[in-house]
Parts: C-alpha cells; structure tokens; sequence
C-alpha cells in the first residue's frame, strides 16, 4: 500500500486553505456522476434484483437474463461515453468525474498536515459518507435498495454484510491504496497506455521565461508522479498495467492540481501570467519563450 507523498501533502495544505474554482467544478462532476450511477437501476432502465427478483429493463419489468443484459450494456455504454468524453478531451474524466478517484482524494484529505479535532473527524465522516454513496449506488444495479430495511433476517444481514465491508473496502482504497490504482490498475489508464488522447486538449506548458520561478510544485503536488512541465516525455517506470514509454501526458488524469498549484506559487511569489494552463490550445508540449503562442484556458 502506498500513501500520499508529504510534499503533495504540503501543497494541498497550502491550497485547501481556500475555495478554488476546481473544487466546484470537481464537485459539479462527482454529482452527475453518482446521479448516473443512482438513475440507471432505480428508474428501472436497467437492474438486476437479487432480493425480490423485480428486474428491470427500459423501465418495465422483464426477466433476469434481460435485466442482466441490460446492466452489462448499461456498464458498457458508460465505458463508451468515457472513452469518447476523453477523445476530446484526453482524460478528463479521470480528474473530474471518476468516483474512485474522488474517494483518493478524501483518503488523503484526513493526513492533512496538522489537521486534529473536529475538522479531522470532519473529514474522516466526508469520505466515509462518499464511499457509502458510491457503494450504495453499485449495489442498486443488483437488488432492490428496499431490502436494507424490508427484506428477512437473512437478506437483511446479507445486504448489509455486503454494504458494510464495501464501504470499508472503498473508504479503505482511499486512505491507503489511493493513487495507485490510477497508476497502475486502471482499465482506462491501461487503454491511454496504447492510445494518445486528444493533443489539442489537456495540460499544457508555454515556458514562459519570465512567468516560471521553477519551484516545482506541480511536479511535487502531481497524484501520478508526472512532470506536468514535460509531458510529452515517457513517463518513465510504472507499475503494474502501465506502459512505461507512453508519454506522460497518456498517465495525466488532467486533474487541474498541478495548475492551481501553478497559480497558487505565482500568485504568492512570481509575476506574469501563469505558464501551466489546463484547456484547448495549439502548437507543441513546450514553447520556447522567444515564440509566441497564444492558449487559453
């Protein structure tokens, strides 16, 4: 298991201290997101009812091999609009509405530097309410919610027995396993390993000589261990499904942390405009500071 480097951690620190853009934009994602998760089954477009036996396909009632069809097409289908979501715009998804993801960065929150009392208790009740949403709203594809108060002793214990240790599993990944599976595990991480995402969107660097102060944040604050500066450079050794020679840019969850992080340094200690932008642009990775190419965010 791994856990959070303590320079991302002293960055966050710095960079939690205040309401950033990207926390509603992050927040924003994360919502529709579970909603998706949420609507599927309990509208009975597509569910499997383990308990009662109520499957559901296209929102009438249907038998369990074509309300398990409908689950594995609905499953699928996500997986599409994933992958055509990050055709334009490289993995986009990744950093702003994946739900593992967003359980990592809770896990982390609670080893905040000096975070004590009831803030760190704060913290530790915001991830475990998440991971249960996100695990509720997986156990809706394959029973009736209802059973977690109308079903039998033995359906009650099964259904909470199950909801129980998933919660702790998922809160568990968050605390401690994090990152990783982004970097190593990952079946969409493993896809990028192959196939370049868009180059006209992501995270990108103009090297502007006079906006730069080289103070490395956005390498130290980066979930996946990449140099937000040079990422059209391998990635270099990864674990697990991750090809090494991809370039770095097929690794990056275009979080945004290594922006903010940017803009966090630059507005403390530099002058200019902020050289890491997140967005659409032209032209190549690094611009050199004697050419002029404009991006915008």
């Amino acid at each position: 298991m791994t856990r959070t480097t303590p320079r991302r951690l002293k960055v966050l620190k710095a960079l939690r201290r205040a309401m950033h853009r990207y926390d509603r934009r992050r927040a924003l994602g994360m919502t529709v997101s579970l909603g998706v998760l949420f609507a599927v089954p309990l509208t009975g477009l597509a569910r499997v009812d383990l308990w009662g036996g109520r499957h559901a396909l296209l929102f009438e009632p249907a038998p369990v091999k074509h309300g398990l069809a409908g689950v594995i097409v609905g499953i699928g289908a996500m997986y599409v609009v994933t992958f055509l979501v990050n055709t334009v715009g490289g993995r986009l998804f990744c950093g702003w509405g994946c739900p593992v993801g967003q359980v990592s960065r809770f896990g982390e929150a609670v080893d905040t530097p000096g975070l004590k009392g009831s803030d760190l208790r704060r913290t530790q009740i915001e991830g475990a309410l998440f991971s249960l949403a996100l695990v509720t709203s997986i156990l809706a594809w394959w029973v009736d919610l209802r059973v977690l108060w109308l079903g039998s002793g033995k359906a009650l214990a099964w259904s909470w027995g199950v909801l129980i240790a998933s919660v702790l599993a998922t809160y568990a990944h968050g605390r401690y396993w994090r990152w990783e599976l982004c970097k190593s595990a990952c079946p969409i991480g493993l896809y990028y390993s192959f196939v370049s995402p868009a180059k006209w969107f992501g995270v990108h660097f103009r090297n502007e000589a006079s906006s730069c102060i080289e103070c490395n944040a956005c390498d130290n604050v980066c979930p996946v261990d990449l140099a937000p500066r040079d990422l059209m450079a391998p990635a270099g050794k990864r674990t697990g499904l991750a090809i090494a020679e991809a370039p770095g840019r097929n690794h990056c969850l275009e979080c945004g942390d290594c922006v903010r992080a940017c803009e966090w340094m630059i507005e403390k200690k530099g002058e200019g405009p902020v050289p890491l932008l997140i967005g659409f642009f032209d032209g190549p990775q690094r611009v050199e500071a004697s050419e002029e190419s404009p991006a915008s965010r």
